[in-house]
């Protein structure tokens, strides 16, 4: 009768270790989660994509020439330093220029363009002034907080 318990007991340990039971659970979960991705694969793919205008087009390269040549002349050596002088980073002029939209830009490119050749520094440093003021309006910036 003890001989025959130990072998009981023994089968019983042999046939149902503890780790064929999480490695048949494991397998399960493999196999859910596989006819899941599997039945997914099926499904088609969402996609956004819309033309994209020609004025819209227009709007980005013209937006990029106007950057480009205000940024041309406010690299100029003499108006670099009277932004010094003024206590305003160039890179910040950078920035703030930057963030303009397209109808500012065409507003400072016109301002720019009715300044005298050789320019009046004057007017530049108040053309400058004028934009640093519409930023601080809009709240894009925080240049005049005294005022």
């Amino acid at each position: 009768m003890l001989a025959s318990r130990r072998t009981a007991l023994s089968r019983c340990a042999v046939s149902q270790p503890e780790g064929h039971l999480l490695k048949n659970a494991s397998k399960k979960i493999v196999v859910v989660l596989l006819i899941l991705s599997m039945s997914l694969l099926g499904l088609p793919a969402v996609s956004l994509a819309a033309p994209i205008g020609t004025d819209a087009l227009v709007q980005l390269d013209q937006r990029g020439e106007l950057l480009s040549q205000i940024q041309t002349q406010l690299a100029r050596d003499d108006v670099r330093a009277q932004f010094l002088e003024r206590g305003v980073s160039p890179a910040e002029v950078d920035s703030r220029v930057a963030a303009l939209s397209t109808e500012e830009l065409q507003m400072l490119s016109m301002q720019l363009d009715e300044l005298p050749a050789g320019g009046s520094l004057l007017a530049m440093i108040g053309v400058v002034f004028v934009v640093l003021l519409i930023l601080d309006l809009t709240g894009v910036t925080n240049v005049f907080t005294e005022i």
